[in-house]
């Protein structure tokens, strides 16, 4: 790869930081529509799944925290 030592021009360096810019602005959009369908689906079922949940990651942790004391090293 040749390194070129000539500067960029500010116009191309612009453009380049606006594109970056708005391919942020789309994943966040993104994120947010997301983010709020999956809150929509949560509050609509009503949290029924909640209990559930919560017990299968409290069995997760449990099963965890045995395989971290055994005494095997």
């Amino acid at each position: 790869m040749i390194v070129s030592a000539v500067a960029e021009a500010p116009s191309a360096r612009r453009a380049r930081e606006r594109k970056r810019a708005s391919i942020s602005g789309q994943a966040m959009a993104e994120y947010a529509i997301v983010v709020a369908a999956l809150l929509g689906v949560m509050v609509g079922v009503g949290f029924t799944f909640l209990p559930d949940f919560i017990r299968a990651l409290q069995r997760y942790y449990d099963n965890f925290y045995i395989i971290l004391n055994l005494p095997i090293p």
